[in-house]
């Protein structure tokens, strides 16, 4: 069995997208080009947290490669059942869609717990991929120390763990990779 990665990263309305600028193909693009640079180093299963914007390209991508390499397997971490369901109707068939091809599918609280605590479910989520994970791809700033988003805190856990993590940068879409020895952790 190969090695896996998750996949974290910011949604749409968090990145600069305009018509003359960034657009939302090329961030998928850029995750597209690691992704398979991933596959040639011999990971074969990527999990995918199924929240608009980096998870669900991710995911597309992943399900493109799997059209000439079967082999490869995507993992769909639902925080919560029905997660989708006040996004735009296209969106949720895209997800469905996802959902659909996915060779496993992991809901991981169900709908009681995200009206209790919505947040907490995403932070379980986050924690349960990056468990399960060899790397993390995050399409964030590298210096996230000081953020409160879901994405740095999802670094934040992945660099506790040791984990590799390949940053794409939200703007110039430069790859950066963090070495343990760059992490800094809390004393």
């Amino acid at each position: 069995m190969g090695k896996s990665c998750c996949f974290t990263g910011y949604r749409p309305h968090r990145f600069a997208f305009s018509p003359d600028g960034l657009r939302p193909e090329q961030v998928q693009a850029a995750l597209g080009e690691q992704i398979r640079r991933l596959y040639d180093e011999g990971y074969r299963t990527f999990i995918s947290g199924m929240s608009a914007g980096v998870d669900l390209w991710a995911a597309a991508e992943v399900l493109t490669l799997q059209e000439t390499h079967p082999e490869v397997e995507l993992i769909a971490a639902v925080p919560f059942a029905g997660q989708e369901s006040h996004w735009p109707i296209p969106l949720q068939r895209e997800y469905r869609r996802i959902l659909d091809a996915a060779q496993q599918v992991e809901v991981l609280f169900d709908a009681a717990a995200a009206e209790k605590n919505a947040a907490e479910c995403y932070k379980g989520r986050n924690r349960w991929m990056v468990d399960r994970a060899d790397t993390v791809l995050a399409v964030c700033e590298i210096d996230v120390a000081d953020s409160r988003t879901g994405t740095a805190t999802t670094v934040r856990y992945a660099r506790r763990l040791q984990k590799r993590i390949l940053y794409i940068d939200p703007v110039t879409l430069a790859v950066t990779e963090e070495t343990v020895q760059q992490m800094e952790f809390p004393m």
